[in-house]
């Protein structure tokens, strides 16, 4: 996943200046044919503007458009009075190709068939912002990201159908990207290397450079430190020594006298 910067700084949403402690993810598809990331970017970076997300998914990677805490304008009010998701969630807005039409919330026109690969593009770079956003703010992908649909039946967001009117037409649901971030953070951990492990591989790479330079000869500057060394009796000039360091080879001569 590419992630590149676009902060709305002209938005109404980003010059109200509130801020949000996040507790979940609300995923978020645009509801146009509209691929191009630039066309949100301009017509959401205006006073007047009344929608604002956290990022734009996009088929190239992703474009973070609010910080991570800024209160953002996208689930609406909920239709029984419940707290709307705009003060508790980081959204984004996965975006949708070219070639099809609405009536009501339902796509018409849309080739599951040509749009496949941009569908897997999509969905894999929001898989992988999602579980980029549940490592950064400790959240459970299972039980803390929603989309828009649940958000509405969990009175926290307007009646919208978003993702699911989408997501099906691929195989895909919540519950599939739910698992797939959970599978991605699950892999990252286990990529991540334990400290004792790391402390381990340290010792043994220091052991063999140790060993190493027990057979390197002596370096052309530390040579007659090393001679008046042995002929002092300070080493035991028959068993091999690591190469001295010139601040050794400095504390030798001015322990024999040389300097």
């Amino acid at each position: 996943m590419e992630l590149t910067q676009h902060i709305l700084t002209q938005s109404d949403c980003y010059k109200a200046g509130k801020t949000i402690v996040p507790k979940g993810i609300m995923v978020h598809s645009t509801g146009v044919a509209q691929p191009d990331p630039a066309a949100f970017l301009k017509l959401w970076n205006q006073p007047g503007a009344n929608a604002c997300v956290h990022a734009l998914v996009h088929q190239g990677g992703v474009i973070q458009t609010l910080p991570w805490n800024h209160r953002a304008w996208h689930a609406g009010s909920p239709r029984n009075g419940g707290l709307s998701a705009n003060n508790t969630h980081i959204s984004f807005e996965i975006l949708e190709p070219k070639g099809h039409t609405y009536q009501g919330g339902t796509m018409v026109g849309y080739d599951v068939a040509a749009n496949a690969a941009y569908f897997a593009a999509v969905y894999q770079n929001a898989v992988e912002l999602t579980a980029y956003l549940c490592q950064q703010f400790s959240l459970d992908p299972m039980t803390q990201v929603v989309d828009h649909e649940e958000g509405c039946k969990l009175d926290i967001a307007s009646n919208h159908a978003d993702v699911m009117h989408w997501f099906p037409k691929h195989g895909k649901s919540m519950d599939t990207f739910r698992a797939d971030v959970a599978r991605l953070l699950n892999g990252a951990k286990e990529d991540t290397m334990e400290q004792s492990v790391f402390d381990t591989m340290l010792a043994d790479a220091l052991a063999r450079r140790a060993a190493a330079l027990e057979t390197q000869p002596v370096s052309d500057w530390a040579k007659e430190a090393w001679a008046a060394a042995v002929a002092a009796g300070v080493f035991d000039g028959t068993k091999p020594q690591s190469p001295l360091t010139r601040e050794q080879a400095a504390a030798v001569l001015a322990r024999l006298g040389k300097l």
